[in-house]
């Protein structure tokens, strides 16, 4: 009798050994997704005034603008499993872009989290993601538009993917959504946090978005030196009809030093940026943009400065396979500032992206 009561329970442990082998074994084509996107295109990209070396008192001291190849091709996994007796768990792994070397394409370099999605309530997530505010910000700084219009991150010490970050999007309720997250920002401080948040609203043609981010204790090497807080506010209107659209979108930032003198005094810092885009896709097959940003002189202590940007930015972009483009795109830049006086140029990018 002893022997045949071991044996049962032998034989119940091998058959639940049996049940979790056969849990962990389904197909992972039911829940794993590989997806990335290949993309490679040739540029001479436009100088800024401090790029170009071009002083007004020496204007011949100017580098050579070269032609480069970038390679911004990259890959992710994501995937989510239901289950029995809880919410829905999804999670994603993605890597960099390649660039010229590889370095920064690992696994964990872009999007990288874990989460829960819940019917009707929206999902949370925790690990490495664009903040509200800033996803916000990124889907008006398309066709490199963004030369005259991110410079919202004043001071250089708000974020835009963050790791050490919780971030919860809620479901679509009548049209309107919301997202907000917190996390940390430098891990051996104690106080250095970040808070974020975005709205949205969608009806018929309309969109209207906005988004603020709050950053406290953040080491900053740049504008205003030591470290400090940060805070940003962008709000955005968009129009899509059935073959064309445009947007409108504001940004402005500040930086405030905790360093007793900041960097040569700087105490504080804010600069403003509009931009004005629209685009056409009447003819079939192809899409048409064009993009106007620029920023306001910056702000140190409350005087203003000369130290802005403006950008129109044009491109053609023809679909190959609904997965496919190729486009050509032309970026005229004006760098404005005290140190290397009005700086205008021109670059250009010609390239071609495929999305799995």
């Amino acid at each position: 009798m002893e022997k045949m009561f071991k044996r049962t329970l032998i034989g119940a442990a091998v058959a639940s050994l049996t049940l979790a082998g056969s849990v962990q074994a389904r197909p992972a084509t039911e829940t794993i997704d590989l997806y990335g996107q290949i993309a490679i295109s040739v540029a001479q990209n436009a100088q800024t005034g401090e790029q170009a070396q071009a002083k007004p008192i020496d204007a011949t001291k100017k580098k050579d603008k070269v032609v480069v190849m970038d390679n911004e091709s990259r890959v992710g996994v994501r995937g989510s499993a239901q289950f029995e007796r809880g919410p829905k768990l999804i999670w994603q792994l993605e890597g960099g872009n390649v660039g010229d070397d590889g370095k920064e394409s690992g696994f964990g370099v872009r999007d990288t989290y874990g989460g829960f999605e819940f019917e009707d309530a929206g999902r949370v997530r925790f690990g490495r993601m664009l903040t509200p505010m800033f996803e916000v910000l990124d889907g008006y700084t398309g066709q490199s538009s963004g030369a005259g219009f991110n410079v919202g991150n004043t001071g250089r010490i708000n974020y835009d993917r963050q790791s050490n970050f919780g971030r919860y999007d809620s479901a679509v309720y009548g049209g309107f959504s919301f997202a907000v997250g917190g996390g940390r920002g430098n891990e051996d401080k104690a106080g250095s946090n970040v808070y974020s948040g975005s709205a949205q609203f969608q009806k018929g043609v309309f969109t209207g978005k906005v988004g603020y981010e709050r950053v406290y204790d953040v080491d900053n090497a740049d504008l205003i030196g030591g470290n400090g807080d940060g805070e940003a506010l962008i709000a955005g209107l968009n129009l899509d009809f059935d073959s064309f659209g445009g947007h409108l979108a504001y940004i402005t930032g500040k930086a405030t030093s905790n360093d007793a003198s900041g960097s040569a005094g700087t105490k504080e810092l804010k600069q403003s940026a509009y931009k004005v885009g629209a685009y056409y896709t009447g003819i079939e097959h192809w899409t048409f943009n064009l993009n106007y940003a620029m920023s306001t002189d910056l702000e140190r202590n409350g005087v203003s400065e000369k130290n802005s940007d403006q950008a129109i930015t044009g491109q053609a972009m023809y679909a190959l396979d609904p997965l496919a483009v190729v486009y050509v795109r032309v970026v005229h830049q004006t760098d404005s500032t005290e140190q290397y006086g009005d700086y205008t140029d021109t670059g250009w990018r010609v390239g071609m992206e495929y999305y799995f």
